[in-house]
């Protein structure tokens, strides 16, 4: 007993990792703290508060999945979440379905606990890839080699990370999981970005490991409170540039290097994407609170479309019949709709149409 009281005091002061908090991550932070609080503050309708939670889940489901190389569309994705049937490969449905039951999942891990451990990291792998790889790989670390490759334009792979031992792989965790309860000084958002390099780094399971990622990181901000009322989506930032997410997780080809390495650049960008959703999740309240004062009430399509405008900067005709699953002439309809009722303000002729948040 004694023995392994001392393995486990060695483990604690093992994970240590090197950064620095530049004035660009200073920044960033102080304007995330001053977004969460109008967050906190805002007061717009029961309904619409709920349909960004709900909007944020697809997004969540949609773009985790398709970072990691799913094809289906976010409006496939919400009727996967309604239970409808989607022409796809049962693959892709799968692991959508796998995904979304993941977040439930989280949800029911911040009502009932304020820390996350092993078997906490393991019941969310197992959610992840249940059905989609060898059940004997689901929920359990990995028992082998796994290389981290790119594929070249002419088919071959090209290895780009190799991760640590397998035999290492439980021991790892452990440390990362007692550092993350053990520095509770360390600002929220920095201590989730470190989590999530730290976790891909290891790498600890043949498949999942990124989904899993995404899930414990948005876990970890959850129990440390910055919840947003749940409509942020972190991953949107990731998947808008996949390239520049995996480059910046790069810092060395294997995890001797990356152990090493300084992970100031990380955080840089993992801060600078999450301020960027959270200026994202304000627009869209201000758009929805400018809509109560106007004494404007939309339906579920129409707020679909509003947000969509909002958060990309405009909204096409094909845009909505893509979204919608509705024939394009229903879609102009809907778009003239809007534009009478002073929500939506047109813009062009003919093909190249398209609408903007008023």
């Amino acid at each position: 007993m004694r023995d392994y009281c001392a393995i486990r005091a060695i483990i604690i002061t093992v994970f240590n990792p090197k950064y620095q908090i530049t004035q660009k991550i200073l920044s960033d932070l102080t304007k995330i703290s001053e977004i969460k609080a109008f967050v906190e503050k805002s007061r717009v309708l029961p309904s619409r508060e709920a349909f960004l939670r709900k909007t944020a889940l697809i997004k969540m489901a949609h773009t985790s999945t398709s970072i990691e190389g799913n094809t289906l569309e976010e409006y496939q994705v919400e009727k996967i979440a309604k239970g409808e049937k989607v022409t796809a490969g049962k693959g892709e449905v799968l692991e959508v379905k796998n995904y979304l039951e993941a977040l439930k999942l989280v949800d029911n891990l911040l009502e009932s606990k304020k820390s996350f451990g092993t078997k906490e990291i393991l019941n969310i792998h197992k959610t992840v890839t249940l059905g989609l790889i060898d059940r004997n790989k689901v929920g359990v670390f990995r028992k082998s080699p796994v290389y981290v490759v790119n594929i070249l334009a002419n088919g071959v792979e090209q290895i780009v990370y190799t991760p640590p031992k397998f035999s290492m792989v439980e021991q790892l965790v452990d440390e990362l999981v007692i550092w993350m309860n053990s520095k509770d000084e360390i600002y929220p958002i920095i201590k989730a970005g470190i989590f999530h390099y730290q976790f891909v780094s290891i790498h600890p399971f043949t498949d999942g490991n990124g989904r899993s990622a995404r899930l414990l990181t948005l876990l970890s901000l959850y129990q440390s409170g910055f919840t947003f009322k749940k409509s942020l989506v972190l991953e949107d930032f990731y998947n808008d540039d996949r390239k520049k997410y995996y480059e910046s997780l790069q810092t060395g080809k294997n995890f001797e290097e990356r152990k090493n390495a300084d992970l100031t650049s990380w955080l840089e960008y993992f801060t600078q994407g999450f301020l960027f959703e959270t200026q994202r999740l304000k627009d869209q309240i201000l758009s929805f609170s400018n809509l109560l004062k106007r004494d404007v009430v939309l339906n579920k399509d129409e707020l679909k479309i509003v947000d969509f405008a909002v958060n990309l900067g405009k909204v096409t005709s094909d845009d909505v019949a893509d979204m919608l699953d509705i024939p394009k002439r229903t879609a102009q309809d809907k778009l003239k709709k809007l534009v009478n009722s002073g929500v939506l303000k047109k813009i062009g002729l003919g093909p190249n149409t398209y609408y903007k948040f008023t």
